[in-house]
């Protein structure tokens, strides 16, 4: 869970709490066209939930590993 939270709080900071209309906006007033700035913002987004979600599985994973020292013996 710290991982997970870690990353949030990391990729808010990086975002710079910049609205994806507003990047999309700076990447067009560098010159870039509308759908090349708009794809990169896609790709921004879906990475951002592939790496929320590959946290939350490992995270998943580690909750429910089974450690044989823990089991209980009759």
């Amino acid at each position: 869970m710290k991982k997970l939270m870690m990353i949030v709080i990391s990729t808010a900071m990086l975002a710079g709490c910049v609205s994806p209309e507003q990047r999309i906006a700076n990447c067009t007033a560098k010159g870039v066209s509308y759908d090349t700035c708009y794809l990169s913002e896609q790709q921004r987004q879906q990475s951002i939930t592939n790496a929320s979600l590959s946290a939350a599985y490992a995270n998943a994973a580690r909750a429910t590993e089974t450690h044989p020292e823990h089991t209980k013996h009759p």
